[in-house]
């Protein structure tokens, strides 16, 4: 399986169960510099980085397994739709590496059926007696609903001002992605907290977009008093985020609430990141002391 973008989005739960199958599997190299450079190479040029690091994630394990799993993903959220690109990857897959492995892949559409629906039946499908496909399938539940809870603990300040960081699972949870603005924001010494994706009760509204709709929702029930500011990690032509940004900044201005995005792409800039992240945090805090910033 490819550490890469779905993978991200149910953390742990296919691992999970494929091993509670019987199955060995195994998963790609965590992204680093060397699997951005190898997604420029191979991938689309009008790809969201995502898709990119995915592709080369697969570029990576196509020669060491003799399948590789892809799930097709509708939705992820019930009465909501995933991003369209994700319902494609199975076939982007075969198209660009089916000569070299089989792909394995089950569809995924909370909209329609629950999430366990869908792994009885990738289980069945593999030839597993049905008693231990549900086994397998309610142990891996139970274990990706543990992780995201230790996820939220560990990101949840202590603080009662904080910063929110506003991500799709995908950039959030692959550190390379997220890891160096985090680390920027603890050496700066402020607190932050991430969105939380175990949101479920959600009713769709101006954005019908499952992830981009868990965040509208966050960003709606943000306390003024206590978000000093969001900090949202976008990824360099995402067509989700380039609709919904506009429409999280004009929530955010009514709430007075301090709103940056930070672009992600394949060119590593530390610096650029560093700088922006200091000036908004002490332009915050500038006009928390009523100090202007000229």
């Amino acid at each position: 399986m490819p550490r890469a973008l779905w993978y991200h989005i149910y953390p742990g739960l296919w691992s999970d169960f494929f091993s509670h199958l019987g199955f060995q599997v195994h998963l790609s190299s965590k992204t680093v510099r060397k699997t951005v450079e190898c997604a420029a190479r191979i991938s689309e040029s009008e790809h969201c980085l995502p898709l990119k690091l995915h592709d080369a994630h697969l570029h990576e394990i196509v020669e060491k397994a003799d399948w590789v799993f892809i799930p097709r993903i509708l939705s992820t959220l019930p009465r909501h739709i995933a991003c369209p690109k994700l319902g494609a990857l199975p076939d982007c897959a075969r198209a660009q590496f089916g000569d070299t492995i089989e792909v394995m892949t089950v569809e995924v559409n909370e909209a329609k059926f629950p999430l366990r629906r869908s792994l009885c039946s990738l289980g069945r499908s593999l030839g597993a007696r049905r008693r231990r496909v549900r086994q397998a399938a309610d142990a891996a539940l139970k274990k990706m609903q543990k992780r995201r809870a230790a996820e939220i603990n560990s990101t949840r300040s202590t603080e009662s001002e904080y910063f929110l960081i506003l991500a799709h699972p995908y950039n959030l949870n692959d550190h390379y992605m997220s890891g160096p603005v985090l680390s920027k924001l603890d050496l700066l010494n402020v607190s932050w907290r991430t969105v939380n994706f175990s949101q479920r009760d959600i009713a769709p509204k101006i954005l019908n977009w499952d992830a981009c709709s868990i965040m509208y929702h966050t960003l709606e029930n943000l306390d003024a008093g206590q978000c000093r500011g969001v900090i949202q990690l976008s990824s360099f032509n995402c067509g989700c985020d380039s609709v919904a940004m506009p429409m999280f900044q004009r929530l955010l201005r009514e709430k007075e609430i301090p709103y940056m995005t930070l672009v992600l792409d394949e060119n590593e800039a530390q610096a650029g990141i560093d700088t922006r992240l200091e000036a908004f945090v002490d332009s915050v805090e500038w006009k928390r002391k009523g100090i202007s910033s000229s």
